[in-house]
């Protein structure tokens, strides 16, 4: 099935206190108008009950099987807790229960796969835990900043260079960003470039990608922060 650029998360989504990041993937695109891919955050989480996420850019009348499963596995293969329907798209909150078999669990993976045909899926993960709630990083900074960053890439120039979107930034942070190989998360990657998130919000960058990925077929990418907050976010593209 033929795939394009992916995103996160949270969360990632997914990116803080403890952070992780949020993913998403495309298949063949549905009849109706839609650009870029989906994506979720973890808004809340009742341990060993329920998890409750929020959906970013979600395609219109589509139906998604929601999975959940351990931790590292992206969800793939986990256990079909719900099935729910896009409707309008676009951006809506919905609660899932935990499954039995993963209560206990300290970290949960869940994922969000179309079963349309249309291709389009989302992953993120979550802490089965109340006081961590979401993968980006602290609920809240103090400071009216809520949830935590997302990356993905909007357009790869092969072996040249990568435009970023990062979007929910928190405001007066500074990062760089990295680039390493594909399940690295970007951990000890090339700094490829800084930014300064000035007001906070949303920031389109293009770096360079270094000569030792150059050829890769698939790069991990990461944002971290060096300033106040310690936010990161990482995703991963294909080099084409």
């Amino acid at each position: 099935m033929k795939r394009s650029l992916m995103i996160v998360l949270s969360s990632i989504l997914l990116v803080g206190l403890l952070l992780g990041s949020t993913f998403s993937g495309i298949g063949v695109k549905p009849a109706v108008a839609y650009s870029g891919y989906p994506t979720f955050s973890i808004v809340s989480v009742s341990t060993d009950k329920t998890v409750t996420i929020k959906t970013y850019n979600f395609p219109a009348h589509d139906t998604f099987k929601v999975m959940m499963n351990y931790i590292g596995t992206h969800g793939v293969n986990g256990i079909v807790v719900d099935t729910i329907n896009s409707g309008a798209g676009g951006s809506f909150k919905v609660t899932f229960s935990i499954p039995k078999a993963l209560k206990g669990q300290y970290q949960i993976a869940i994922r969000l796969q179309s079963t349309s045909g249309s291709g389009y899926y989302a992953y993120n993960w979550f802490y089965n835990n109340k006081k961590y709630t979401g993968t980006g990083g602290a609920y809240s900074y103090g400071d009216g900043y809520y949830g935590y960053p997302y990356i993905y890439a909007t357009s790869v120039v092969k072996n040249k260079t990568v435009t970023l979107k990062i979007t929910n930034l928190p405001a007066n942070d500074k990062y760089k960003v990295l680039l390493g190989k594909i399940g690295t998360l970007g951990v000890n990657g090339k700094i490829v470039g800084t930014f300064n998130t000035g007001k906070g919000g949303t920031k389109t960058i293009k770096v360079q990608i270094p000569a030792g990925l150059q050829g890769k077929g698939q790069i991990a990418v990461r944002i971290q922060s060096v300033g106040r907050t310690g936010y990161y976010a990482y995703n991963w593209f294909y080099n084409k």
